[in-house]
């Protein structure tokens, strides 16, 4: 335990010391020439209007090919008694998004955080399942066409999951007993509160079964976001929880729950993270870093302390890495998230800062990070409490939503922001999966591309996730970045169902859609 407490208190002295300047930690830049930039963008009504926004979202609700936005808000902070306000809908239309009023989902009269968008019931288009907070009960809605075909949302009642009620912040999706039906994780507390978490089991789209007598589901936690990823390899999902406790700092640790099968969780961090420091996690992002094949993991923390890179050691543990100006500046970060910002093959970071810039982090190739130089990228104050990644305007990289929650409301406070890419070069690749044994959202799925370049093998993964960091969603749609002079792509998928499916890639600089059991014919 000292040498926990000694690693936190480094880590926090560096960062104040950074923080006024009086350390030899300045801040690194990407200094990359001939580049466009990164851009904070002004699409009314998206970026126009007000609201205490608890989560952001993208998922292909209309299921025309494009990510909408789903914005989730909790509650007006003007009021002197919480007052609750509308959920958003806005459509993709070419890269604009346009406010619709979609029956059902701005119907619901609650304090909304997080929400999780997956064809839960496998019957061609995406639903939803959104938390709300102040004891209020947590709804699922499935999507549904009018006898006018026109796309709405229903509010199922499915007992126990849209009867439970608590301070719950955040939720995360995932078959995880790879049964074919996508299981819903609920984190309670996070703000000031402590909980136990709610874990429901799929039984066939809109029957859930609440299971309490395991793991996940019995400790007592003040968690924020959890985190669903197969961080040991073995074809099913494990389960990461972020908590963060103002008031008894022996709860602020970063928990894993693996996954044993069959519906069966053992608490492993005390050994995964053994070597590693106990400080206050509010989120995590998943992804491979070093494109060593396993996923590492970065965590977010409010503390003011500089968030943390987790290295997957690749024997089932984890050990903290210098991940540049990621691991070493201070900030008040609520929510993170991974994504190839630059299409260069290796995985960015951004950090959705409360009070402060939000920061994008650019991958140097060995899992150390850059911020781009001010002329790339110089962003404004935000009160940043989610943030979602996608490419909105389908032009092969990856744009940045940020949604914001202050503790006033006004002008230049509560307004979401669009982060346009305008800095990425290379090719790319884009992948879009349909499950047929497996669920139909391929939640879970994992992709394995091999390619040589520069001489050499390489090989990049992701999984298909519906949470990262806190309260977001980024688009189901996989995105690879591949630089310059890619050549002999092979894509792998890994199916929750246990199938696997290779085939080589005749092009790039497109979008590949693959239902299970036909990968070969849509690779050509």
């Amino acid at each position: 335990m000292q040498n926990h407490h000694q690693t936190n208190l480094g880590r926090l002295g560096l960062s104040l010391l950074c923080a006024i300047g009086l350390a030899g930690c300045g801040v690194q830049h990407d200094e990359t020439a001939t580049r466009g930039s990164f851009t904070e963008i002004s699409m009314p009504p998206l970026t126009s209007d007000r609201a205490s926004t608890g989560g952001v979202s993208f998922a292909d609700i209309d299921g025309d090919g494009d990510a909408d936005i789903i914005v989730t808000n909790g509650y007006d902070v003007s009021s002197g008694e919480p007052a609750p306000q509308d959920n958003r809908f806005y459509e993709n239309r070419d890269g604009t998004f346009v406010a619709m009023d979609l029956p059902g989902l701005n119907e619901i009269d609650g304090f909304s955080s997080g929400s999780a968008w997956a064809d839960y019931d496998n019957d061609g288009d995406i639903d939803g399942f959104i938390v709300n907070q102040r004891d209020q009960r947590n709804f699922f809605m499935a999507q549904a066409a009018g006898e006018d075909g026109a796309r709405r949302f229903v509010s199922m009642e499915t007992p126990p999951l849209t009867t439970d009620a608590g301070w719950s912040y955040s939720v995360a999706a995932a078959d995880a007993d790879n049964d074919g039906f996508i299981d819903v994780y609920v984190s309670n507390g996070g703000l000031g509160h402590t909980g136990v978490n709610y874990l429901y089991r799929n039984e066939g789209g809109a029957r859930f079964v609440k299971i309490d007598d395991q793991a996940p589901a019995m400790d007592d936690q003040p968690t924020g976001g959890a985190s669903w990823a197969d961080y040991d390899n073995d074809g099913d999902q494990d389960l990461f929880v972020a908590n963060r406790a103002p008031n008894d700092p022996a709860l602020n640790r970063l928990t894993l729950y693996r996954n044993d099968g069959d519906f069966t969780f053992t608490r492993v961090d005390e050994e995964v993270f053994s070597k590693d420091p106990i400080f206050p996690i509010m989120s995590v992002a998943v992804g491979d870093v070093d494109n060593d094949g396993d996923l590492d993991l970065y965590a977010g923390t409010l503390a003011g302390l500089a968030n943390a890179l987790y290295e997957n050691l690749g024997d089932g543990a984890f050990a903290v890495k210098d991940g540049g100006a990621a691991t070493r500046e201070p900030g008040l970060t609520y929510a993170v998230s991974f994504g190839d910002l630059d299409n260069d093959g290796d995985l960015d970071i951004v950090a959705a800062n409360w009070g402060a810039a939000s920061h994008i982090y650019l991958n140097d190739g060995t899992g150390k990070f850059v911020r781009p130089a001010p002329e790339y990228y110089e962003p404004s104050v935000h009160y940043a409490s989610s943030v979602a990644i996608a490419d909105t305007d389908l032009d092969g990289d990856l744009d940045i939503l940020i949604g914001n929650w202050p503790n006033t409301p006004g002008e230049g406070l509560e307004e979401n922001t669009l982060v346009e890419n305008g800095y990425a070069r290379g090719d790319w690749l884009k992948v879009s999966l349909e499950g047929t044994a497996s669920n139909r959202s391929a939640v879970g799925a994992r992709l394995e591309l091999r390619y040589r370049q520069g001489g050499e093998d390489k090989m990049q993964i992701r999984e298909i996730a519906t949470h990262s960091g806190w309260r977001s969603q980024s688009d189901l749609v996989q995105h690879f970045g591949l630089g310059e002079g890619a050549s002999g792509l092979e894509l792998t998928i890994r199916w929750p169902s246990g199938a696997v499916e290779t085939a080589a890639l005749e092009a790039q600089n497109r979008l590949i859609k693959a239902r299970e059991g036909e990968f070969a014919d849509a690779a050509k």
